[in-house]
């Protein structure tokens, strides 16, 4: 049994006599501190390996013993771990810890916190509205024109280059997935593209201008360097498209036809959103696209 280990305890003296001395300092083994501790033995050695924490005493034997004391050694390692340092950072500050770099330490906690909050508040807000997306698409009529009333809703946007191949658009793709990540923090859903008619009576000839990407009204507008928009607030007519892209320009034309016999006025560029997408089923026929634009009635 090595689990604890009494060190420099005086010697030359019966067991009685013996117990009856307080250590001068107790030792626990790698187990022992371990268990206090709430850690594994695995996370110790690593400490260990690392510089941050390592043991009082390594034994002839080779087990490694650690004292009571640093047990607020490995509070402190944990607290810090908590606010966001690296173990690293961790150690240099516990070598050269002051109040003043406590402070220091911190404040910057607490800012890369609030930034993570952030990360995590958009992400939230981006799965709350790909649930709010589907569970609607599964009420709204399918490929039927009608009107309906939209809020405003702020966008990031990724310009598409305007030829017309599948290696294009994959590369906007990519780099709007990207800028989407590293700017908002979020993914590039719920996913959606601007469309562009070079000619209203051929819709077949459609071409993508932008992709989009619906997020909640931004905290800092200026970190998305000019590529944040605005869809507007008023009525719009919408279709609900089912199937792909390959299809799509048949409920083009059923939307541009259903504008024109209602005597309305087109107002900006036209909106789809995918509402059922890859991401709940692996065939196209069950994808649902949301088209809409803007009308003056």
């Amino acid at each position: 049994m090595h689990g604890i280990l009494k060190a420099n305890a005086p010697r030359g003296r019966g067991k009685k006599e013996d117990d009856m001395q307080p250590p001068s300092t107790l030792l626990l083994s790698t187990g022992e501190f371990a268990r206090m501790c709430n850690v594994s033995k695995e996370l110790l050695i690593h400490y260990d390996k690392v510089g941050l924490l390592k043991p009082k005493v390594i034994g002839k034997n080779g087990y490694r013993y650690y004292s009571l004391k640093q047990l607020y050694l490995m509070d402190a390692i944990r607290f810090f771990l908590d606010t966001g340092m690296s173990m690293k950072e961790v150690k240099t500050y516990l070598d050269n810890r002051t109040t003043d770099l406590f402070l220091e330490a911190t404040q910057a906690g607490i800012e890369k916190m609030k930034k993570q909050r952030d990360v995590l508040d958009a992400r939230i807000g981006m799965i709350e509205k790909m649930r709010y997306i589907t569970q609607r698409a599964l009420l709204f009529p399918k490929d039927k024109p009608r009107l309906s009333f939209w809020d405003e809703t702020w966008l990031i946007t990724t310009d598409v280059k305007p030829e017309r191949t599948q290696q294009a658009f994959a590369q906007a793709v990519s780099e709007h997935a990207e800028f989407c990540k590293s700017s908002a923090g979020v993914t590039k859903f719920p996913l959606g593209r601007i469309v562009h008619f070079p000619c209203s009576d051929h819709p077949e000839d459609f071409v993508y201008t932008k992709l989009i990407t619906w997020i909640s009204p931004p905290s800092h507008p200026a970190l998305l360097e000019g590529r944040l928009a605005c869809k507007p607030r008023g009525n719009y007519a919408v279709i609900l498209h089912r199937g792909g892209t390959s299809t799509v320009a048949r409920s083009y034309a059923k939307l541009l036809d259903y504008v024109k016999e209602e005597g309305l006025d087109l107002v900006g560029p036209v909106y789809e959103f995918d509402m059922n997408s890859y991401l709940m089923s692996d065939s196209a026929d069950d994808y649902l696209l949301h088209i809409s634009v803007l009308v003056d009635m």
